[in-house]
Order: C-alpha cells, then structure tokens, then sequence
C-alpha cells in the first residue's frame, strides 16, 4: 500500500521522567574514625560519617544517612545509609558495622602446676599461666610464668580488643629454712657435772616466712659417755628444716658395783669388807640401830674396801648398809646383818682364873682342826705375827680336833717343860687347813687374854 497524500507532523509536548542511575564509582562511601571501617575491634570512641554527592538532582532522599558517634561497648553496631534517586527504582546503599570494647578483661588470677608442698606452702618454685574473663572481644591471651623469691607475681591477660588487664596474685611461698635459737635440756646435771638418768632435750627455733611447725623434743637415755650431744632439726610450716646439734654434756646411768661382801665379828665389833668397781668415787656405810638411837646413822664415809665398827654391844642386831657412789651420783647398794659376840668366848676376855680354864670359840665352817697358840706375859714390845700383834712368850701350840681346848698345869712346848704360872696370858686360835699332819693354818679367828691368879 503506498501513501498518495502528504506527510502532515504533529508534535505533541508531555512531561518527560529520566532515571540518572548512579555513576560507576560509589555514589555513597563511609568514613571510621579514628580507626577505619574495618570489622577490628577499637578501644576508643568511633565516629561514623557517610560521604555523597549533595548535588546530585537526582537523589532524592538519603535515608539513614548521617554522622554518628559510638560511645559505647558493644558487640557490634550495624549503620545503613542509602540514597534514593528520582524515578523511584534505584537507590545506592552502604552498611558498616562497628565493634567497641574499651573494657579491659577481668584477671582471675594465677593457676600454679602443681600443688602446695607443705601446709599450704611452696618451698621451691612453681609454674604458673594466669586466667581471665571477658565479655565482649574475649580473652586473646594470658601470661605464664615462674613464681619464686618473694611468692608473687603480676598476672596479665589481653583481650580481642587489645585492652590489657592485670592483677597481683600470690601464693604462700617460703623457700628458706628455719633458724635453730636455743637448746636445752630439761635440769641442771645431777651430779659433778653428769646426767645419771634420762633428760629431755629441747631444740627452740624460729621462722620469719610460714612459721615454725616443730622442733625436736626428746630424751636421751644412753648410751654412757663422758661427751656427748643429741641432733635435732627444727622445721617450718613449708617444709624447709634445719639441722643442728646440743651442746656437750656427760651421761651415766650405770651404777658402780659392790662384790665380795664379807663380814666378821667379834666382841663388841663388827668386822666389814667389800670390792667395789673402779668407778666407785665414794663408799658410805650405814648403821641401824645408829650411833645416836635406833635411827640409822653412818658410821663410815671414804674410800676403802674394808671397815672395823667398834664399841658394838653383844647379842644386839645391827643392820649395816653399803652404798657406793660412782662420779654421776649412780649408787649401788648392798647390806649385811650382824650380831657381835666373842669368837673367843671362853673365858671371856680379861677373866682372872684360879685352875686351868676351858677355851673355847667359834666354830669355823670348814676347819677339820685348829690351832691355839697361848702367849705368857705382855713385854713392852710388841711383834707381829701372822699380821697380827702378839707380845710375851710364846709357851705352847696346840692342834685341837674341836672348837675347845682344855689347858693343863703342866705341859711341853718345844721340848722344855711349861706350866701354868700365875700371870698375864694371851692366846690366839687359827682354822687348820688341808690335812693334820701338815700343821698348816689359815687367818686368825681371834685372840683374848685371861689372868692366872696367885695361890
């Protein structure tokens, strides 16, 4: 079909819609300060700024577009700025997302490795990491460590943020032992200087750190020495000790010794001997009845191994004790009993006589005979015999089978005829020993004397 007519043009004028869509670089952007925009955690206020072109005609709104401040912690605060552009269907956007933490994190304290040595004490050095709490960015880190010397340490931990937070934390620490001050023992020494029975032997000591915990306390019971000491530790409450040592001193607990104890008596005396060990510093004999009464007395102090009590009364008990004392004070003790009496009983000593007398004494447990010796007369001189003091004359030995002799008015001594003169006479009986025919004698029994009267 073809037009045959002419081309008439009608314009027609209408209001006309143009969308600008938004440039190619990013019609909105956004500024964080002091730090960036980045997702990092800041440690200080932030000031948010969306940036655009304000005189673009085409925007026609700028919804949550602006300036803002975040002045707070927080785990993270989301901004939006978007801009509207005229026709309605396009807009540009920007969000930025902002996290705050300005608080540093809580310092729980420090976890050692290992537990206390000794009552709640270290002694020695411990490892330790510190822990901590925090809310928001987190605990990053916390420091480790040695705890030594004064026991305490600064505990630190770090947060997401970069916020440091520390506190002192301690633990009960004493590394260094104990001193030793005193020693003592319980009592003065007993005797010259020595211990004779158990002492208790004390240390004393002190403790600047955790405190004294114990010291030694014991006895010593030996063994016996002239010079010795007791060791002993004091100990703190952390486990640290000391040693040391007492002072010097003398133990003996061990008395002397009396052996052997013989006795004899005659009239009116009382005869003792005795062995004491080498140890002994010091024999007493005691007497009951005493010297004063019927209480005991002593009646002999010194250092001897026999002793003589005279002025006794015959026929009466007396009870005599023997104490050795060693240098300690230890004692040993032994006793005897005795009733004086003549051993030569008849005649009694000193008896003035008319006819020839009956001698007699004691008996000897073990003599098969005896031998009597008579002396006539007392000189002025006196001789030994035997170990024993005879003076006059000697006029006869006899060897009786028995514990009597019966003198006669006449008899032979050494092949001169002897009779029994008016005088003074002295005579001495000794134990026969071994057989009779030997004439052998052992230690005198006794000796007396008797007057022979004149006619």
């Amino acid at each position: 079909m073809s037009w045959r007519y002419p081309l008439v043009l009608l314009l027609v004028c209408v209001p006309l819609l143009i969308v600008v869509p938004a440039a190619s670089a990013d019609p909105v952007t956004v500024t964080c300060t002091p730090n960036g925009c980045s997702n990092d955690w800041n440690k200080t206020n932030v000031v948010v700024a969306f940036h655009w072109d304000t005189s673009d005609p085409t925007i026609i709104g700028t919804p949550g577009c602006g300036t803002f401040s975040v002045n707070n912690d927080t785990s993270g605060v989301s901004f939006q700025c978007q801009l509207m552009y005229s026709g309605g269907g396009s807009f540009s956007t920007a969000v930025v997302t902002i996290r705050r933490d300005v608080t540093p994190p809580t310092i729980s304290g420090a976890s050692p490795s290992r537990g206390p040595d000794s009552n709640g004490w270290y002694n020695h050095p411990v490892d330790f990491h510190a822990s901590g709490s925090d809310n928001l960015s987190g605990i990053a880190s916390c420091n480790s460590g040695t705890i030594g010397g004064s026991g305490s340490v600064a505990a630190s931990c770090t947060d997401g943020a970069g916020n440091s937070g520390s506190a002192g934390t301690s633990v009960n620490y004493d590394a260094s032992a104990p001193s030793i001050n005193s020693v003592t023992l319980d009592r003065p020494a007993d005797s010259n200087g020595w211990y004779n029975h158990p002492v208790h032997v004390t240390f004393h000591g002190t403790d600047s750190g955790s405190g004294i915990s114990s010291c030694t306390d014991t006895s010593y019971s030996g063994p016996d020495t002239s010079s010795t000491t007791v060791n002993g530790t004091c100990t703190d409450k952390a486990g640290n000790r000391v040693n040391g040592t007492s002072p010097a001193f003398k133990y003996d607990s061990t008395p002397p010794t009396i052996t052997n104890l013989g006795f004899d008596w005659d009239d009116g005396t009382a005869t003792l001997t005795w062995t004491a060990s080498p140890d002994t510093k010091a024999i007493e004999v005691d007497r009951t009845p005493g010297t004063a009464g019927a209480d005991p007395s002593a009646v002999f102090k010194g250092l001897a191994s026999s002793f003589e009590d005279t002025g006794l009364t015959n026929k009466v008990k007396y009870v005599y004790t023997i104490n050795g004392f060693d240098e300690a004070g230890n004692k040993a003790t032994d006793s005897v009993s005795i009733i004086p009496g003549a051993k030569l009983y008849s005649p009694a000593r000193g008896t003035t006589l008319k006819s020839p007398p009956l001698l007699a004494w004691r008996p000897v447990v073990g003599a098969a005979y005896y031998n009597v010796q008579l002396y006539y007369g007392v000189g002025a001189t006196m001789r030994r015999l035997s170990s024993v003091g005879v003076s006059g004359r000697k006029v006869m030995s006899a060897w009786p089978l028995q514990s009597r002799y019966r003198l006669k008015k006449a008899w032979k001594f050494k092949g001169k005829a002897r009779k029994l003169a008016p005088g003074h006479y002295r005579w001495y009986v000794y134990p026969g020993v071994g057989k009779r025919t030997a004439n052998k004698y052992g230690p005198l029994i006794g000796a007396s004397d008797f007057f022979i009267a004149k006619r």
